[in-house]
């Protein structure tokens, strides 16, 4: 049996749920240029995920879903443009050492992908577009055991549009969340 400065607390499968604040960037082109809307907003989402927790040290993998209001609205002079989200999934690994038996520190590195209705309104018509944005963000992260374990998550994300040219610069915006995880 492993002494309780090594015991294997972080391994195996786990299921959890996560809510918190993340960044929405909603995409539409006009007029050759990718007219963009953001905010922050309240995430929901589960995930499933696995580790594998040896030495004092754990890596491991989760996929999940999330629901938000993910409406976003541009209105500029002749411009009205509307982005229609209620959902997303993301992928995540993540990394990093124990500290004693009951606490996890780790960096992360995900990926979250939405996908957006829009609607543009100029003066020429009406135009439904479609948008798929995939956000990467990383951070860091501690996890303790509290009558099962307790995960609360900090980190930013990023998002590159290449070089085609935007209507305003998109920042980065400080995400928090907190999740209780299920380690079986």
């Amino acid at each position: 049996m492993p002494s309780l400065a090594h015991a294997q607390t972080f391994n195996g499968p786990l299921l959890g749920v996560e809510i918190g604040q993340q960044h929405l960037i909603g995409g539409s082109l006009v007029n050759g240029v990718d007219t963009l809307q953001d905010d922050a907003r309240l995430v929901v989402s589960g995930f499933a995920g696995a580790r594998l927790h040896r030495r004092g040290f754990v890596i491991g993998s989760e996929v999940g879903a999330g629901r938000t209001n993910g409406d976003l609205h541009l209105g500029e002079t002749n411009l009205t443009v509307d982005y229609r989200n209620q959902s997303q999934w993301h992928w995540q690994l993540h990394a990093g050492p124990t500290i004693g038996s009951r606490t996890l520190l780790f960096a992360y590195l995900s990926e979250v992908t939405r996908q957006f209705e829009v609607t543009v309104t100029q003066p020429s018509g009406v135009t439904p577009q479609e948008d798929e944005q995939g956000l990467l963000r990383f951070g860091v992260g501690v996890e303790t055991k509290v009558r099962g374990p307790v995960n609360g998550r900090i980190g930013t994300s990023r998002a590159d549009f290449g070089d085609r040219p935007l209507n305003r610069t998109i920042g980065r915006r400080f995400e928090v969340a907190a999740a209780v995880v299920v380690q079986f």
